[in-house]
């Protein structure tokens, strides 16, 4: 359960969850329900790209309090600057994540999933696709029409 006032208990909940989705996501029950995860993920990554912006500003804020291991406090400041502009560059590629999975998500949404055939179903169209093969290994039959250009 979220607490929303512990961003380290929280981040850990997110990435649970991102395996268990992970996990769950293998196989479905009913292929609509593809469209309330798709639905679901698109607010996580919305809420991702917030996250990280919002550790954006705090680097960037707080660039001078910033000090390495060694107590050098420019290169820790370059340290949090630099954290901070990668961390925006993932900021926009979450972003056109979002804007992908967008798509995807309205292009899942005009699907009308079919029932899975039955089991009787399923065996005549084995049974048809193997006629078929087994039809179309044969040479054609002999063409009692005159050749071309004859």
């Amino acid at each position: 359960m979220p607490s929303f006032e512990n961003p380290v208990a929280d981040a850990g909940e997110l990435s649970e969850a991102a395996r268990g989705l992970a996990h769950a996501t293998r196989h479905f029950d009913e292929p609509g329900d593809s469209y309330a995860v798709l639905g679901e993920l698109q607010s996580a990554l919305i809420s991702l790209h917030q996250s990280l912006q919002q550790l954006v500003a705090f680097h960037t804020r707080l660039a001078d309090r910033a000090s390495t291991d060694a107590g050098d406090r420019a290169d820790g400041r370059e340290h949090a600057l630099t954290a901070a502009m990668r961390l925006d560059t993932a900021a926009v590629h979450v972003d056109r994540a979002t804007d992908h999975l967008m798509v995807g998500f309205a292009e899942n949404g005009q699907i009308a999933w079919l029932p899975a055939p039955s089991p009787a179903e399923k065996a005549l169209a084995e049974r048809a696709e193997h006629l078929e093969i087994t039809s179309s290994d044969r040479p054609d039959p002999p063409s009692s029409a005159p050749a071309p250009g004859r």
